[in-house]
């Protein structure tokens, strides 16, 4: 019996050996919650390198999967540290936040110093993600979401242009695009009834890439003078999530993520089209988390 005992423990130890030194991939892990929804976390991951101070630019995103999943490079000082994000949204309130470090050229040493003393590589993750955590926590301070709620975006004719760019390029492009739209309607007398809105068509996820129509709603005519940049349509009123985001709109696409989330976690089948009404004119300043824009997911209806 008790050989059989030993030869039991001496297999676990092996065996945990042979997991901690081969199979295991990653030197240290460090977890992290907040109520922020898994895109908001994603985004801000794939964006980190936009909040860093221009000396701190060092993080490159190998692979990803949206939303749940970023495998990255850091470099610090002369080192690489790979590190392989898992996001899980773990109830209706908080995202789990997991990652997994790994020193890219010194693994094997990291694994067999780690079980004794507490090494600089430990205590640079525990950094690294505390950092990431603080950022986070920051970004939550710049603006506000309200409830899900179900409502129904109007059927508007509007003049518009379609511009594509990188997700967190799309205020600066409207901004610079809107004079096109008002000239059109100032040299056509076509009077604005409406607050301007963007509809998005194309929504890379792997990319964050988006195309999108930026819209002046006005009123209906039967004809509309052509133009090479503008052209004019009707939207059919659509039923879709909602909710209202306060805050600069360059990050308004914060939005957008809640209501993806709010979708996945009650079932809803959505068309990944957001459409967003702009209550401000950034160019009048004030308090950003006083700009509101109403922000649209529509829900399929086949």
């Amino acid at each position: 019996m008790k050989k059989f005992l030993l030869s039991g423990v001496i297999t676990v130890f092996l065996s945990s050996l042979c997991w901690y030194f081969f199979i295991k991939d990653y030197n240290y892990k460090v977890t992290f919650k907040t109520h922020q929804a898994p895109g908001i976390v994603y985004s801000s991951l794939v964006g980190w390198n936009n909040w860093e101070p221009m000396n701190k630019k060092a993080v490159s995103t190998i692979s990803k999967v949206p939303f749940s999943e970023l495998n990255q490079e850091l470099h610090v000082s002369d080192s690489i540290v790979d590190i392989k994000w898992s996001i899980e949204r773990t109830s209706d309130s908080i995202t789990k936040v997991t990652a997994f470090l790994r020193d890219a050229e010194h693994c094997l040493y990291q694994k067999i110093k780690g079980p004794f003393t507490k090494t600089d590589f430990e205590k640079r993750s525990v950094k690294t993600v505390k950092h990431i955590w603080e950022g986070l926590k920051m970004h939550e301070a710049e603006y506000k979401l309200s409830a899900v709620l179900e409502a129904t975006f109007p059927e508007t004719t509007c003049a518009y242009i379609t511009l594509s760019c990188k997700m967190n390029e799309k205020a600066k492009l409207m901004m610079a695009h809107t004079i096109d739209v008002m000239d059109y309607l100032r040299n056509n007398n076509i009077k604005l009834i409406g607050d301007p809105f963007l509809q998005v068509t194309d929504w890379e996820l792997n990319e964050d890439f988006i195309t999108f129509d930026f819209c002046f709603p006005i009123a209906n005519q039967n004809t509309y003078p052509e133009s090479v940049l503008i052209k004019v349509k009707t939207i059919e009123e659509k039923k879709a999530l909602k909710t209202v985001f306060n805050g600069n709109y360059r990050i308004s696409d914060r939005g957008w993520f809640m209501l993806l989330d709010y979708a996945n976690r009650n079932n809803i089948q959505i068309e990944i089209n957001p459409i967003e009404i702009f209550l401000n004119d950034p160019h009048n300043g004030g308090n950003e988390l006083d700009w509101a824009a109403h922000i649209y997911m529509p829900i399929k209806t086949d």
